[in-house]
């Protein structure tokens, strides 16, 4: 279990982005330092305090947090470079030791803060095109896990290892894409100043000059020739000594080369000549239609392609809005989450590679089988579906122990079921013979996909009481989940109601037992 703590001054639309963003990224639900602020003087909670029960509620009571619990999140076969090595080799370029700034490198070496906007900028800018990616540190590249990916960045890796340049030019020498800017490889492992870039020639280059790029350099205006139209940019370039030896100039800027193309192998390798360390800047403005056109003709090459393609109802791509998908066993979710503050807010259509049984998860409501769906963007809230290859099943809940067949149980015991959510045959194909389970584990049929869900439970008391120490949420494995209600000596005699509710239609099923004393 991960989580960071939430709230501080935060409400209402950041609010509900920050705990939804962390839902996406791997954490789970959230920490509560400063409860000061979510709750009056009278002990009533405050506006911040109603956003968290709301949000936390929604992933909690629908279960969609625990949807996403183990489920394998997409990183479009990108992975970009996580180095210590490139830190510490930024870092003592300029780095000095001040007693009142030792808690921020960003405040003693203005190339170490260089560094961090770079890596942050790159990362903003995938998400914006609609990719994402997973990191990989100097170890897990030297231990050879870039097999799997197609693409690897490398946002000012200043420092590379032996085993990671090793590693690298097998990686593109098979096939990959390598995506670099200005100052890759001047350092080795150690951080040493090399007498030539370790991979100038996998890149296609060569330096006149091996120290740190200058901060001074003015931008300069480029336009790219792409397949749909002109890219315009207005970049700052890294080295105004790049020079090419093997590789193809693609732009420049005078005699300044921003854009580098290299056949190495069966893969290749892009070099761009300038910092993506301004892209806050062009954030949100027209000049950032011209980055992402690039970026994401620069990976369509390598056959890497976006999560989904969602449009605006103007037809525009978004611009502000992350894209996440997961895959869990046969269901795929897909989130499309706007930041407060943005643009891409209202009415998004999205395209989907082939047909599948859609939910919207929000709604809770199916949309049928279909390769295209609507949506609306509020700021700062996600839409989210889940992908299925066949029709949502019936929801049931039974008494595990069929000996209770009058339902009697004495108050102190404990009292088990089984949940089973049983698989549909698709419309268009022929439908099997029903065989009714005798164990949970078997709750789908032969052939058919039961998507591994969450569902919540209610247990209400005979007086019609939620009891919430009795209720919570279950994963169900293949269909099928079981969970315990432990009657207390003191609970109330007569006939309880156990109410389960998935989160994909909202649809229900009960069970009722007696307590008596």
């Amino acid at each position: 279990m991960l989580t960071g703590f939430t709230g501080y001054e935060h409400h209402g639309k950041v609010l509900r982005h920050e705990l939804w963003h962390r839902i996406f990224h791997g954490q789970a639900g959230a920490s509560l330092f400063w409860h000061y602020t979510a709750l009056n003087a009278d002990l009533t909670l405050t506006e911040q305090g109603r956003d968290l029960g709301a949000t936390v509620g929604a992933l909690r009571n629908e279960g969609l947090a625990l949807l996403l619990r183990d489920a394998e999140r997409e990183n479009c076969g990108i992975a970009v470079h996580y180095s210590l090595l490139g830190v510490r080799g930024q870092w003592i370029t300029d780095g000095h030791i001040a007693p009142h700034e030792v808690t921020s490198g960003d405040a003693t070496s203005a190339h170490l803060k260089r560094f961090h906007a770079n890596r942050t900028a790159w990362l903003q800018a995938l998400e914006d095109a609609g990719f994402q990616y997973d990191f990989l540190t100097t170890e897990q590249i030297e231990g050879g896990k870039l097999g799997p990916y197609k693409v690897l960045v490398l946002p000012d890796s200043v420092a590379l290892s032996d085993r990671e340049v090793a590693e690298i030019r097998n990686f593109v020498g098979k096939g990959g894409l390598l995506i670099s800017d200005g100052e890759t490889g001047l350092m080795d492992g150690h951080a040493r100043w090399q007498p030539a870039g370790r991979i100038d020639d996998l890149l296609g280059v060569q330096r006149l000059g091996m120290r740190s790029a200058a901060d001074d350099v003015a931008a300069a205006k480029v336009s790219v020739a792409l397949p749909g139209g002109v890219a315009e940019l207005e970049v700052r370039p890294v080295s105004p000594n790049l020079r090419t030896t093997t590789g193809r100039p693609g732009a420049a800027a005078g005699e300044t080369l921003l854009l580098i193309d290299h056949p190495y192998g069966s893969g290749r390798s892009v070099c761009l000549n300038f910092w993506m360390s301004d892209y806050t800047r062009v954030r949100k403005t027209e000049a950032q239609a011209g980055r992402l056109a690039l970026l994401r003709h620069t990976l369509r090459q390598a056959g890497v392609y976006p999560l989904a393609e969602i449009r605006t109802a103007a037809g525009k791509p978004l611009k502000c809005s992350e894209v996440v998908a997961f895959r869990k066993a046969s269901t795929r979710y897909l989130a499309v989450l706007p930041e407060p503050d943005c643009s891409d807010a209202g009415v998004v259509r999205l395209n989907f590679p082939s047909p599948s049984y859609v939910y919207d998860l929000r709604a809770h409501r199916p949309l049928g089988c279909v390769t295209q769906a609507s949506g609306r963007l509020v700021p700062g809230e996600p839409i989210f579906y889940a992908l299925l290859p066949s029709p949502l099943g019936s929801l049931s809940v039974s008494l595990a122990d069929s000996r209770h067949g009058t339902r009697l149980f004495k108050a102190g015991e404990t009292i088990k079921f089984f949940v089973r959510l049983r698989g549909r045959t698709p419309p268009a194909q022929p439908r099997q013979k029903k065989i009714e389970p005798s164990r949970p584990q078997a709750a789908g049929q032969p052939g058919q996909a039961v998507p591994e869900i969450a569902v919540h439970l209610e247990v209400r008391s005979p007086s019609g009481k939620a009891v919430d120490y009795y209720g919570g949420t279950i994963p169900l494995k293949s269909g099928a989940g079981e969970f315990s209600v432990p009657l207390a000596l003191n609970d109330e005699p007569g006939t309880w109601e156990v109410i389960a509710r998935e989160p994909f239609t909202h649809q229900a099923a009960s069970a009722t037992f007696t307590a008596v004393p």
